[in-house]
């Protein structure tokens, strides 16, 4: 009996051991906080980086929180409630020159991607005068192109129109359809669905800032420091979402439906939207062309004067370098 139990014993050896490791990879899965603005598309590579495992198979355990606006993004940030942000370059900036120990280390979207979309009984900018118009934040980064874009055409703020900040695309998409604001600025899916159901689209951000970067990942200096080996690795999977969301047409339309709660149409042309122009960085770069019109409008509303400061006061590509190094 004693021998039967010794064999026994020694079979079932491994088999506890197997056990054991797997539990100790699970607890070992790294949890990353990273701070979101709203559900939409300028978040694509990491809704596919959870979608198809990526963060997984970088032993992590990544949480998106959606917190509205990137004015309460940054602050998340900076007070270590989250790890990483989600958010406009042109917040992240004013809050490094404000102190703040952050850097940027990845790209998003590397483009404007918002139009102006109204009620129908609009069918120019000029014809907003006097209106209210939905936005993220009164400081936000697409609140910076609208008022650009409306300046082109005659309109200044505070003068000739009122903001309301209301959140992101969703949220605006919403308040259009009830009626309590005369206009407000979309993305897609959101100005696909908008044209359809009868909205005027008055014009699109990108015709007034072509090269403008909009949506980059943010980090702590110091936890950077602390994590780099999870930051590599947090780098890495969202390398492989760009790839995949460039190569995988279908399937990305597949996630982009799902998560936004779309039609395949509206999914797909989504998908044609932020591919055919790049709009999301292939290897997960910053538009440096684009951080420079950021800085350029940083320089009219005060927050920096000429020269530019060199990028690498804000951005530090060397985590993303190092994970691109370690794919194939």
């Amino acid at each position: 009996m004693k021998r039967l139990f010794l064999f026994l014993s020694i079979l079932l050896l491994p088999l506890a051991a197997a056990g054991t490791s797997n539990t100790v990879l699970a607890q070992e899965k790294e949890k990353v906080t990273v701070a979101t603005i709203t559900l939409s598309l300028n978040n694509l590579p990491l809704y596919v980086a959870q979608e198809k495992g990526f963060f997984t198979q970088e032993n992590l355990f990544a949480e998106l929180v959606l917190l509205g606006a990137s004015t309460r993004a940054i602050p998340a940030l900076v007070g270590g409630s989250v790890h990483i942000s989600a958010s406009s370059a042109m917040t992240t900036i004013r809050a490094i020159e404000k102190g703040a120990a952050l850097k940027i280390v990845g790209g998003l979207v590397n483009g404007p991607t918002y139009d102006l979309i109204s009620l129908p009984k609009y069918k120019s900018i000029k014809e907003l005068k006097g209106a209210t118009i939905g936005v993220t934040g009164l400081v936000t980064s697409d609140t910076v192109l609208l008022k650009g874009m409306l300046k082109a055409n005659g309109l200044e703020y505070p003068r000739d129109y009122g903001m309301l900040a209301i959140g992101g695309g969703f949220e605006r998409w919403v308040a259009l359809q009830t009626g309590n604001l005369a206009a407000g600025i979309l993305n897609p899916p959101y100005t696909f669905a908008a044209e359809e159901a009868g909205f005027s689209n008055l014009g699109s951000t990108v015709k007034y800032s072509p090269d403008f970067t909009q949506t980059v990942l943010n980090v702590r200096g110091a936890w950077a420091n602390e994590k780099r080996a999870v930051l590599v690795r947090f780098m890495r999977a969202v390398l492989k979402a760009d790839r995949w969301i460039y190569n995988q047409k279908e399937d990305t339309v597949r996630v982009i439906a799902k998560k936004l709660k779309f039609s395949d149409k509206h999914s797909e042309g989504s998908w044609r939207y932020f591919t055919e122009s790049q709009i999301i960085p292939k290897e997960g770069d910053v538009n440096q062309k684009g951080m420079d019109k950021v800085m350029h409008f940083l320089v009219e509303d005060g927050t920096l004067k000429l020269p530019l400061p060199r990028h690498d006061k804000y951005v530090d590509a060397s985590y993303l370098e190092e994970a691109r190094r370690l794919l194939p």
